[in-house]
């Protein structure tokens, strides 16, 4: 059987490839010519047009020449070669938007500085090996010269420890970008040292009879929340007064004025981003920031902040 033969204008031509780069192909060793003409010019036949379209496409989708090559070769198959192309864009997707949500965080900075964007930029770009590092010299930090639970401590830390997904979102990004900011913070570490030091420092304390008592308040508030009551209403009084004896006696003090003194202090000098700690943490687990008890915590240190102010 006779193939028709093309000429590389006429193959140019039926391909849409240009002449240049049908050369260039054919140079490469990726399309070699059927033959020659006695002038020496290439010439083509429909198999090397079939060949053409698939070097075009594996071309478009982003595959390099050698890929190409052990694909024409056998040496890859045409399902693995784009796998592994796929995992590439993929990869690349991500990273991209990671990048774009550096630059959301940092043209939102009223007064962005050099230092600035390198942060950011390098809390992008970190694995998860590297993100649980930035947790544990946090809560290295906090633990300075503090008695803490190295058992309580390690549970701290893997709970933190944020989970991103290949192709985190950009909420994800930017949580992990706010959080680390607030890892990094020298005053953050500080306050919440201070007030670990208040409870860890109590040979009285335990972990486990706080765990169980807040749990049961969480409730209690969270029902209080679901009836639309207030802070500042009756039953936020009720609890507000049951949780000042819960906290005097679990720390084995009397909930007396001295008492009641020092807990109004540690709520008014309550850092803010304690709370907003644990809803980043739940974003970067792909979870509402609702689910974490912060709603239920506050709730109940607004109503001790006004039973105390009593």
């Amino acid at each position: 059987m006779t193939h028709r033969t093309y000429s590389i204008g006429e193959a140019s031509r039926l391909s849409g490839v240009s002449v240049r780069r049908l050369r260039f192909y054919s140079d490469q060793g990726l399309l070699p010519p059927a033959g020659r003409t006695e002038s020496g010019y290439r010439v083509f036949t429909d198999s090397e047009l079939v060949r053409l379209d698939l070097i075009s496409c594996l071309r478009d989708a982003g595959l390099g020449l050698d890929a190409i090559r052990e694909v024409l070769s056998k040496e890859l198959s045409l399902t693995e070669a784009l796998t592994l192309r796929l995992r590439a864009i993929e990869a690349e997707i991500a990273a991209q938007r990671r990048i774009a949500a550096a630059l959301r965080t940092a043209l939102r900075s009223p007064e962005l500085t050099e230092a600035d964007l390198r942060r950011i930029w390098t809390m992008t770009k970190l694995s998860r090996d590297e993100r649980r590092s930035v947790v544990e010299a946090f809560y290295e930090r906090v633990s300075d010269g503090v008695n803490i639970d190295p058992k309580w401590m390690r549970q701290m830390i893997e709970d933190s420890v944020p989970e991103l997904p290949e192709d985190p979102t950009p909420a994800q990004c930017d949580a992990w970008i706010e959080l680390s900011g607030m890892l990094n913070d020298p005053g953050f570490a500080a306050n919440m040292r201070n007030n670990a030091k208040d409870i860890w420092d109590d040979a009285t304390f335990d972990p486990k009879a706080w765990q169980t008592e807040g749990d049961a308040m969480l409730v209690k508030a969270r029902d209080a929340i679901a009836r639309g009551l207030e802070p500042a209403s009756e039953t936020g009084n009720a609890l507000a007064s049951e949780w000042l004896e819960t906290s005097a006696r679990l720390t084995g003090r009397r909930p007396d004025a001295d008492f009641r003194i020092w807990l109004r202090a540690k709520y008014e000098q309550h850092d803010a981003r304690a709370a907003r700690y644990w809803e980043l943490v739940a974003i970067l687990r792909g979870q509402s920031p609702s689910s974490s008890p912060n709603r239920e915590w506050l709730w109940i240190a607004a109503a001790m902040t006004h039973h105390l102010a009593e």
